[in-house]
């Protein structure tokens, strides 16, 4: 596509008109995800208008052409920008059955990513509701029928009549010719059977992708040791490979904390945490003006390279422009640590004042006790919930787990350990903490995060004398700034 063509782009979708597309928005919190799948529910937005682009008598490229009517118009830039570049695929593969056809019109695949767009109608040619399809299998295999194991794993969002079906990148296989298979099972309420299977090229995107060597390598000071391999700059995004492992004398700390934190069985073996870490990095411009992130629609898990926590890791964010210089900059490590919370109150005491505690630092505010709904799905609806507001101020704590974080043995899938909030009353009666809620709501005049809690249990029915609130965990954050600079690919002249 030419520099002209590019502008042309640009003008139509800032004119008014009209299209019968709707706009791509990848929605900022996932509602509900599972270990194959999972749906998203996004809002609703406005079509793009551009009617006025009747009135232009300039000529406009079959490719450009194409991209105007794309399903990846909208304000999701980089997809917008691959299909502007002609790297989507028009499918318009259709099945019918009791009645309604499930079709998927459009195809963006890179090896970031794969992402569909599908549709529902009645007989009549009305739209259906995307989410009234029950998703019953989904995967991309080659043309022989092998599974590409890393694409199982998808997400499922809406946008007005169209559904968006994200997969990860085909990482296991060099293949570039592969099938996406498209399976549901029901619509509303009917039954039935929509099955396709859609080719995939990735051939165009394959060659327009890059893998830069970075080579850096950087140790923070908790003995995180963190090396860039390289970056994939490709149509839809650029990514950063790096891979991280403790240093010795870090994986001896990590032994003594595991030491402290028993959970909830004391006659289980300590849990190390080797893996229970995060890194937060951000893209600047050579302005220092931060670039918008796409780590949510881009993360991969991790991968495993040996023991105690060495492993490969991946960081994805939007497509940089030859035109500019980047910077990758890591802003964090958020680490699990022992981290004890303990304040015991009467709840009668509630009625006069908040309860306060004050402890090395530490300021824990219980505010009511209430019976109230259940403010999470899993919950049961048919009864009242008894519900603790607690308010903290604490220093770098970024998360505290409102419910128990669930250690599960992989080969027999029983539960090993719980680790989370207790609740006890003064007759040693624990209450399960079944939900609850979690928030960040700043900085005090001492600098500490000002946290909010709610803890809920429907175990208790009523309130008991005394009750003993207790927790060993939470995630510290650690400032960091290495900043290393991130090479662009050369332009063909």
């Amino acid at each position: 596509m030419t520099n002209l063509d590019k502008q042309i782009a640009q003008t139509l979708i800032n004119v008014a008109g009209e299209l019968d597309q709707p706009n791509f928005v990848i929605p900022d919190q996932v509602v509900a995800y599972k270990r194959k799948r999972s749906r998203l529910l996004g809002t609703l937005v406005l079509p793009v208008l551009i009617s006025c682009a009747l009135l232009l008598t300039i000529s406009v490229s079959p490719t450009f052409a194409a991209y105007v009517k794309s399903l990846f118009n909208g304000s999701d830039k980089e997809l917008q920008y691959a299909a502007q570049e002609g790297f989507s695929q028009k499918v318009n593969a259709s099945v019918t059955d009791r009645g309604y056809t499930l079709e998927i019109e459009e195809i963006l695949a890179d090896p970031m990513r794969i992402v569909a767009v599908y549709s529902i109608k009645d007989q009549q040619k009305n739209f259906i509701h995307p989410d009234k399809l029950h998703i019953s299998n989904v995967e991309v295999t080659d043309l022989k029928g092998n599974v590409i194991k890393e694409t199982k794993t998808y997400m499922a969002e809406i946008q007005g009549n169209y559904g968006y079906l994200t997969l990860k990148k085909p990482g296991e296989t060099e293949e570039q010719k592969l099938l996406l298979q498209f399976e549901g099972n029901q619509i509303d309420s009917v039954k039935g059977n929509w099955a396709l299977k859609i080719p995939i090229d990735l051939e165009k995107a394959i060659k327009a992708s890059k893998v830069l060597p970075i080579d850096k390598t950087y140790t923070t000071p908790q003995g995180l040791q963190i090396n860039l391999n390289s970056i994939m700059h490709s149509p839809t995004a650029a990514r950063v490979d790096y891979e991280t492992k403790w240093t010795e004398e870090a994986k001896k700390r990590l032994v003594e904390e595991s030491k402290q934190v028993k959970g909830k069985l004391d006659s289980v073996d300590p849990y190390v945490r080797y893996d229970d870490y995060k890194l937060n990095f951000h893209v600047e411009n050579e302005k220092g003006e931060k670039v918008k992130d796409l780590t949510r629609a881009l993360d991969t898990p991790r991968k495993a390279v040996g023991e105690y926590g060495h492993s490969n890791r991946k960081y994805g964010f939007a497509p940089l422009s030859p035109d500019h210089q980047y910077t990758l900059v890591l802003d964090s490590l958020e680490k699990t640590e022992p981290y004890a919370l303990v304040v015991s109150f009467e709840p009668k005491q509630l009625a006069e004042k908040p309860v306060r505690v004050d402890d090395d630092g530490k300021t824990i505010e219980i505010m009511s006790v209430t019976f109230d709904e259940p403010l999470n799905e899993a919950s049961p609806k048919n009864e009242k919930h008894a519900t603790i507001l607690l308010e903290a101020y604490l220093k770098d704590i970024s998360y505290i787990n409102v419910a128990d974080t669930i250690l599960v043995d992989d080969d027999t899938d029983k539960i090993i350990n719980r680790f989370g909030w207790t609740i006890k009353d003064e007759k040693g009666k624990i209450y399960n903490v079944t939900g609850g809620d979690f928030k960040m709501i700043g900085k005090d005049k001492q600098g500490r995060n000002h946290i909010r809690i709610k803890l809920q249990s429907y175990e208790m029915k009523e309130l008991p004398q005394k009750l003993i609130l207790t927790s060993e965990l939470a995630k510290k954050s650690y400032d960091l700034d290495w900043k290393v600079p991130l090479p662009m690919p050369k332009e063909d002249k």
